[in-house]
């Protein structure tokens, strides 16, 4: 009677082997899933570190590129006021070579002196592109 006790019957027998067998699949499972696991996490330290470079590149070109702005803002200002300059340096050439055909033209000029006048101190007034800049506002 002793010995009825502990045999274990075909149906136990088979019950217990295929439980094995389903032990055996979920541990290879387990196993597999934990190595794709480590792999994903492995994947994702890389494409947070990649962010990471990438915003702080995006950072530094920002920086750049506001600072190119800048400069080139500048840069047109100064064009700008140097266009303006060289404009009034071509009027004033112009109206010079202008008076001076007028004087080669007309005898009675050609043969006239020139005085200048000398004397007190006098409050000149800036010409007009510098009078301007001072009160451009910046």
């Amino acid at each position: 009677s002793r010995l009825q006790d502990t045999q274990i019957s075909d149906r136990e027998s088979r019950e217990i082997d295929a439980l094995r067998k389903d032990c055996d699949r979920l541990n290879s499972e387990v196993e597999k899933l934990s190595s794709t696991l480590l792999d994903l996490q492995t994947d994702e330290a890389k494409h947070r570190a990649t962010s990471q470079k990438l915003l702080r590149d995006q950072t530094i070109s920002k920086d750049l590129l506001e600072k190119i702005r800048m400069d080139t803002t500048k840069e047109l200002e100064s064009s700008d006021e140097m266009f303006e300059d060289l404009q009034l340096q071509i009027s004033d050439l112009t109206a010079n070579i202008r008076m001076m055909q007028q004087i080669a033209v007309d005898d009675e000029l050609n043969q006239a002196q020139i005085f200048g006048t000398t004397g007190g101190v006098k409050e000149t007034k800036q010409r007009g592109k510098k009078s301007r800049r001072s009160n451009r506002k910046r």
